[in-house]
């Protein structure tokens, strides 16, 4: 294991505000992710709070079908959120998440990848059916507020570890440094990506822009009627955003409607 501790900042740990601890967790886990750290290689604990706040978030801004369409109802995000709600003691919620999976489980495997891989928005039996219970969630989590416990129990852990925010991005490089197949892992990572980090990383460099990170997708996104998902990304210049539209992608920045760059992208491959 390459971090044998729940990494946290000091400054995050003396915050009042809510969820803030949760949310630097989020944070440097992501960033490991990005120095090519694998799950396996940070404690199981630190997933469990990563996973219960995605979770929550997915519930409250889609509802429990979001959250299947989203995760791909992946084995390894359902046990860490399994263990994680039994762990931070939100027991009905843990009993709610095993009734709205055993709605999950009465699908057959055609209809589930028919739900994964099909159209979400509009007509959708199978996601409305798996948002049978959303309201039962809202208001349990009136009583058993998950966002809470996740940052109690995360505040209390063994395993938790504080450092200066100062000392941190030295901190995470020194971890990557002791992957012992960094190149390997990185060209994997580059030959793996979905077609939007291609299409991305091709406007970055035509635009003249240098790549922060992708931040999201927004699918809800209209453009000339229609319906298109957009993918959100931070540069040297500020924040801009992306369409796909097969043959040529479009540009965007914050402060016009209108793209501002239109790019050929017939080379990149299809997904």
């Amino acid at each position: 294991m390459l971090l044998n501790h729940i990494l946290v900042t000091q400054e995050s740990l003396d915050q009042t505000e809510p969820n803030c601890i949760v949310e630097n967790n989020i944070d440097i886990l992501n960033a490991l992710f990005e120095r090519y750290v694998q799950a396996e290689e940070v404690p199981q604990a630190a997933l469990q709070s990563y996973y219960i706040d995605y979770y929550l978030a997915q519930i409250e801004n889609g509802g429990f079908a979001q959250f299947v369409y989203n995760t791909g109802w992946h084995p390894d995000i359902i046990q860490w959120i399994e263990d994680g709600l039994q762990a931070i003691g939100a027991d009905r919620h843990l009993q709610l998440f095993k009734q709205n999976s055993e709605i999950l489980h009465q699908f057959t495997p055609d209809q589930l990848e028919q739900f994964l891989e099909g159209e979400y928005f509009g007509e959708n039996q199978q996601r409305d059916t798996l948002n049978a219970f959303d309201e039962t969630f809202y208001r349990l989590n009136e009583q058993e507020n998950l966002a809470t416990l996740n940052q109690e129990w995360l505040k209390q852990h063994p395993l938790l570890k504080a450092i200066a925010e100062a000392e941190l991005e030295q901190y995470l490089d020194q971890i990557a440094k002791n992957i012992p197949n960094l190149q390997e892992r990185i060209q994997a990572a580059k030959a793996n990506q979905p077609r939007y980090y291609h299409v991305v990383d091709a406007l970055c460099e035509a635009a003249n822009l240098q790549l922060d990170r992708i931040t999201a997708g927004d699918p809800n996104f209209q453009y000339q009627g229609q319906q298109h998902i957009s993918w959100h990304f931070l540069t040297d210049q500020g924040h801009f955003y992306m369409l796909d539209l097969d043959d040529h992608a479009l540009l965007f920045n914050d402060q016009q409607s209108e793209p501002i760059f239109t790019l050929d992208i017939q080379h990149l491959p299809k997904e």
